[in-house]
């Protein structure tokens, strides 16, 4: 697809900033852009010998895998003003996403304002106007001084390691998935990998083909959506109309009372079905809230390792380390050789010589928009730190990209840093409860409300009339994918002809008709009705009640009977063993976890060698102490 150029441009009628780019990943690579657009004068320092930040792979550093494929599909992850060039859509490769990065920077002659190779030391204030950024470049330090500076350094460059009872008595070899970068290390030996974000997921899938045993250990099932759902991915379902709709939850509320009704449909389907609970579907019922709550793991491929037996699953974290392997909370003793730790990164901004670079990094939400800190206003700013819980991060730094550019020429106003503050309190609240299970991530953000947010601020929301008499376009626009090209049809930088162009070729989703026609009278049923029911639930106060709790049954045959979703005949009596009742590793684990967050049921009484006798008589023995609360 033919993609916009730079025409000549004309003197700028604004005076123009001196602006330092920190790091020539996605974000600061359209960070450069944009303040170009805006005739600010640029340089960005890279301390790497190309672009791509977290994506570029280096065989002799950490940070990325060599047979990575992105959770994001292509179409969310290209830039408004860059079309991904493919006419399907599918999950780039990490190199193939370089390519892309690499025409997009020659297409806008982005590389002359990057200086590669070049360490950032320091960054400090000078007076109130500039600041000085000390570099390194072949063992030679120098000095510039700057009116702005943009950090567009990314996360992933500290690995943060989790500080575990006994760890150096451990004898095998601690990793960290930073450090990854094939499986045939790990051939033949017992693995236990820790964590379940994206990465993770993938790590321990590669490591199950190989290893002579791999145990996945997680504190709680997370969110997860899979990555291809009838033939396309599963990106291609996020629509604003399914982000009207309550597909996207916005309280507690919404949340469990669709928990509640897909466990009952869940239940139903299988028991009709009379087969063996996949793990998918454990997973599914297992998770707490579904859409809400939390990040949503796009990457399912490890499911099917759980499936064949390849990966064990527990669900009970490490009480300790021994010698030879890992004790976990419930008592099972886990021997081992390597433990991978895919446990995510710290935030540093330990070369900016600021308080307010300290409070960031330990919460980015003290940004206004997670960009704009009100000490620093727009003469300090953070771009590409927001990660949506669906959709792609290119989308929102962009549009922070723009935002920050017209911040800089004066042609947007930036409200005074009490307002700011203000801002930022109520918007932590919102957060506290929109991912009120992961409070400590606080680069998470809703991708929807995210980009609706910032295109306001810019005054590029697209409106259906920007497209009539189009009914087409108009259609897409609402079930169509929400990617970055929809907010170029109106306001500054528009680009209507391109933004047309890229949302024809992105289309709808390519599943059966049934489907489609399904989907679309669902979300567009549901749109309608969300905005009043919304009103109701706050009206009277019960955004936060839980409506998927669990009624209390006294005996195992009871729970597996009415609330366990596999669709098989289970067969006990009092002296049947724990381990002895599911025909896969992971259902027991799942089963043993629900029991626990549910029923209270002590962690001594879900051994394997328990019995359902010890389990009903514990059942039945709580469940008349609740009754004594209730009526005393």
């Amino acid at each position: 697809m033919d993609n916009p150029s730079h025409h000549g441009m004309s003197a700028p009628s604004h005076p123009m900033k001196r602006v330092a780019v920190i790091g020539a990943g996605l974000s600061g690579l359209v960070t450069i852009k944009e303040l170009v657009d805006e005739s600010h004068t640029v340089v960005c320092f890279e301390q790497h010998d190309n672009i791509g930040g977290a994506f570029y792979n280096k065989a002799d550093e950490g940070g990325i895998y060599n047979d990575i494929h992105l959770t994001v599909s292509n179409y969310f992850m290209a830039f408004s003003s860059f079309a991904a060039r493919e006419d399907v859509r599918k999950y780039w490769t990490a190199s193939e996403y370089i390519e892309y990065l690499e025409d997009f920077t020659q297409h806008f002659r982005l590389r002359k304002f990057i200086q590669f190779n070049t360490e950032v030391l320091s960054i400090e204030p000078v007076g109130t106007q500039q600041w000085r950024v000390r570099t390194q470049r072949n063992g030679e330090i120098c000095e510039d001084w700057f009116d702005a500076i943009a950090v567009c350094s990314g996360k992933f460059r500290n690995p943060a390691y989790p500080n575990l009872p006994n760890i150096d008595q451990f004898q095998g070899k601690i990793h960290h998935s930073f450090d990854f970068k094939e499986p045939s290390y790990f051939k033949n030996k017992h693995v236990v990998c820790l964590g379940l974000g994206e990465s993770g997921s993938d790590i321990a899938h590669q490591i199950a083909q190989v290893a002579a045993q791999t145990h996945l250990v997680v504190n709680r099932p997370k969110s997860v959506i899979a990555r291809v759902i009838l033939g396309d991915t599963g990106d291609s379902r996020t629509t604003r109309a399914a982000h009207y709709s309550f597909l996207i939850n916005h309280s507690n509320f919404e949340a469990t009372l669709k928990k509640r009704i897909m466990n009952k449909g869940l239940k139903l389907n299988e028991s009709k079905h009379k087969r063996p609970l996949s793990a998918f579907w454990m997973w599914k019922f297992l998770v707490k809230y579904g859409l809400h709550g939390e990040f949503s793991n796009k990457n399912d491929i490890w499911m099917q390792d759980l499936d064949s037996g390849k990966t064990q699953l527990h669900l009970f974290s490490i009480e300790r380390f021994e010698a030879n392997g890992i004790v976990l909370k419930d008592g099972q003793f886990i021997p081992c050789t390597d433990v991978v730790m895919a446990t995510g990164y710290k935030t540093q901004f330990d070369f900016i010589a600021h308080p307010a670079a300290r409070e960031v990094a330990e919460n980015i939400r003290c940004n206004y928009l997670h960009m704009i800190h009100p000490d620093l206003r727009d003469s300090m700013v953070w771009i590409g730190f927001a990660r949506p819980d669906v959709g792609g991060v290119p989308t929102i730094a962009e549009l922070q990209a723009r935002y920050y550019a017209k911040l800089l020429a004066g042609k947007l106003p930036l409200e005074h840093s009490t307002v700011l503050h203000e801002k930022i309190r109520d918007y932590q609240v919102e957060c506290q409860q929109q991912f009120c299970l992961e409070p400590e991530r606080s680069e998470n953000v809703r991708y929807y409300r995210f980009t609706h947010y910032l295109a306001e601020k810019l005054g590029v929301v697209p409106r259906w009339y920007d497209l009539f008499p189009n009914l087409r376009l108009m259609f897409y626009l609402y079930h169509g994918s929400l990617v970055a090209a929809q907010f170029r049809l109106r306001g500054p930088g528009k680009l209507p002809a391109h933004a047309k162009k890229v949302m024809r070729k992105v289309g709808l989703m390519q599943v059966p008709t049934w489907h489609k026609v399904f989907f679309f009278t669902l979300t567009s049923t549901l749109s309608l009705l969300a905005p009043p029911i919304r009103k109701f639930i706050k009206l009277f106060g019960v955004s936060d009640k839980n409506c998927n709790s669990y009624k209390k049954y006294t005996s195992v045959a009871a729970i597996l009977k009415q609330q366990w979703p596999s669709g098989q005949h289970f067969e006990l009596n009092d002296d049947t063993k724990l381990g002895a009742i599911f025909p896969s590793q992971f259902e027991l684990e799942g089963f043993k976890y629900f029991l626990s967050s549910e029923y209270d049921v002590p962690i001594e009484l879900l051994q394997t060698s328990q019995t359902v006798g010890a389990l009903n008589n514990y059942l039945q023995s709580s469940k008349g102490a609740l009754q004594d609360i209730t009526t005393s």
